[in-house]
């Protein structure tokens, strides 16, 4: 809200892209660890485990306060975010922008081991590998695009509560297809 949006966005998607592509290796990774069998129960699982708790927090959400909080904890971080440059700082802002690599670390560093990350990785160890970074890649980019874009006024028309319970509905529908649609 107080920086341009398009530096925003671009630190921000930079940070989901390379989180995709990460969280998608795992996932190819992990069924050479763990027979695929088990990690598509993991998977069935953890899905059910994330819907379940979406469709808890949409239950006991007061929309109003929990946007509020959300957005004044992000200030903060804006706000105690370092000042100063080093020789590397200075070099990379030619570049790339001090709101750029603020926009780019916050993100990186809430979405890790956040539920998209985890449902990433869930989806690469029994789906085509390529499919899950592209579909998670702009799925991130909408998202994020619309939170960028509509900022305030988007968090005033969508309540909390309604994205939690979409949300946790979709997960428990991804439970349902991993349970009696197992890999082969």
């Amino acid at each position: 809200m107080r920086h341009p949006r398009s530096t925003v966005l671009s630190g921000a998607l930079s940070a989901l892209i390379i989180m995709t592509v990460l969280s998608t290796g795992l996932g190819r990774i992990v069924p050479n660890l763990i027979s695929r069998k088990h990690t598509n129960n993991a998977a069935t699982v953890l899905y059910t485990f994330f819907g379940l708790r979406l469709l808890y927090i949409a239950w006991r959400s007061n929309s109003k306060s929990g946007q509020q909080k959300e957005l004044e904890e992000v200030e903060e971080k804006l706000d105690g975010a370092p000042q100063g440059k080093t020789v590397w700082r200075r070099i990379l802002s030619r570049f790339l922008t001090q709101i750029f690599l603020e926009s780019f670390i916050l993100t990186f560093l809430a979405e890790w081991g956040d539920r998209s990350q985890i449902a990433t990785i869930a989806l690469a160890t029994h789906k085509n590998a390529i499919g899950v970074t592209l579909g998670a890649t702009v799925g991130h980019t909408i998202c994020t695009s619309i939170a960028v874009v509509g900022g305030r006024l988007l968090a005033l028309k969508i309540s909390q509560r309604t994205v939690a319970t979409v949300g946790g509905l979709l997960f428990l529908g991804f439970a349902l297809s991993s349970y009696y649609y197992p890999p082969l």
